[in-house]
């Protein structure tokens, strides 16, 4: 068990925004305004292409974080026996009585183990992870969703196979490029940003499903809590 790992994660999820998807925008954000800023500018083939692999890294960084903060959110907000059954098939680990002496001393929770021990690295993982945890198929879900933005009233969104697809793409690009920077990008930026399209998407329907089910089955105690403060 590594206990700097559990505790790092923890101390990075309190630097974040409080809210799943605003600490996603945020993240992503930060790369995707310095991208636009750069081709604005009128840089260099190579430069551009340097700083669309960063993006891509970044959004995926990205993605990551958001399904880890919202697994941490249904911890937090949900009453524990609506995931609670579910756990063991998430987390079937034992443990020595050195490492129950290292969670203790270090306030660690035990669902910061649970959380700890999984990775988002790839759409198979997230839609395990989450159709455990909500008990029906998580990806399933998101592709039932319609929704509509504020400032495109006119357009409905929706969720496909393709933009698993291209999600998953993204996860395989990154892995490359982490493991081989010097690496030739080999798609056109309007190719990136029509993936990372459907990445957007399919953030925002995950969100759709992931804050029903966390309304649906909110702790009475936090509830209370709010509407008192």
């Amino acid at each position: 068990m590594d206990i700097t790992k559990v505790t790092e994660n923890s101390k990075a999820k309190k630097s974040r925004e409080a809210r799943p998807l605003s600490a996603f925008m945020a993240l992503f954000n930060a790369s995707n305004f310095a991208l636009k800023e750069v081709f604005d500018l009128g840089a260099s083939d190579a430069t551009k292409e340097t700083l669309l692999k960063g993006h891509v890294i970044n959004t995926v960084t990205a993605v990551e974080v958001y399904y880890r903060d919202m697994l941490d959110s249904v911890f937090r907000l949900c009453k524990p026996s609506s995931f609670t059954g579910n756990l063991k098939k998430l987390h079937d680990k034992n443990y020595k009585i050195d490492d129950l002496l290292d969670i203790y001393v270090n306030h660690i929770h035990p669902l910061e183990l649970v959380a700890s021990g999984l990775n988002f690295q790839n759409i198979l993982s997230i839609d395990k992870v989450f159709s455990t945890l909500v008990g029906k198929p998580f990806f399933k879900q998101i592709k039932q969703f319609k929704w509509r933005l504020a400032e495109k009233p006119g357009d409905e969104f929706e969720v496909c196979h393709d933009d698993l697809n291209k999600l998953q793409e993204f996860f395989d690009l990154r892995h490359q490029l982490i493991h081989n920077p010097n690496a030739d990008l080999m798609q056109t930026s309007e190719i990136v940003m029509d993936k990372i399209s459907s990445i957007l998407n399919v953030i925002m329907a995950s969100d759709l499903v992931l804050i029903q089910f966390i309304d649906e089955n909110i702790d009475p105690e936090i509830s209370f809590k709010n509407n008192s403060g």
